[in-house]
């Protein structure tokens, strides 16, 4: 069963880092906002549940980022006799840094606003067994101290339906 979600990880991946993706999203909204968004690479978008105090310590990160891991499935029995039926709960969370906290939460919002066009872009089947109706949360997170700069993250909990 946790096929289901590494499976429905990669193709959220995939759209992310397609040429319709997260980048194409980020110039438009910088071009009608007036402002420079650093784009996102294979590098920055990743699979992983890693805190960011501990990425800081242990892993050459790059900001802004992505990671993306599955939070939880709920396993509701809503088809008969299947192994897996109900939803999946994956999770984007987006990070981003400054030397100063002046337009960090401008910044963060904006990546939100390109990864739910993303997501927006992309309802219907995902995988052989996931698809995606378009519920999904946003929780913004307070800005602290990340290394020598300012950190800001936001979670973005993405409902897919699944079944096995």
């Amino acid at each position: 069963m946790a096929n289901l979600c590494l499976g429905a990880l990669e193709q959220l991946r995939a759209f992310l880092l397609a040429g319709d993706g997260i980048n194409a999203a980020l110039a438009g909204i910088g071009s009608r906002d007036g402002v420079h968004l650093p784009a996102l690479s294979e590098q920055t978008v990743g699979i992983q549940n890693i805190p960011s105090e501990l990425a800081d310590e242990n892993l050459a990160v790059v900001y802004p980022a992505v990671y993306l891991y599955c939070d939880r499935m709920d396993n509701q029995q809503i088809e008969k006799f299947a192994k897996f039926s109900g939803p999946l709960f994956l999770i984007a969370d987006i990070r981003v840094s400054r030397e100063n906290l002046g337009g960090l939460d401008q910044q963060l919002a904006r990546y939100v606003e390109a990864v739910q066009a993303v997501l927006g872009s992309h309802l219907g089947k995902w995988t052989e067994n996931t698809a995606y109706g378009g519920a999904h949360r946003v929780e913004f997170r307070e800005a602290r101290l990340g290394g020598r700069n300012f950190l800001q993250t936001a979670r973005v909990e993405v409902e897919l339906q699944a079944h096995e």
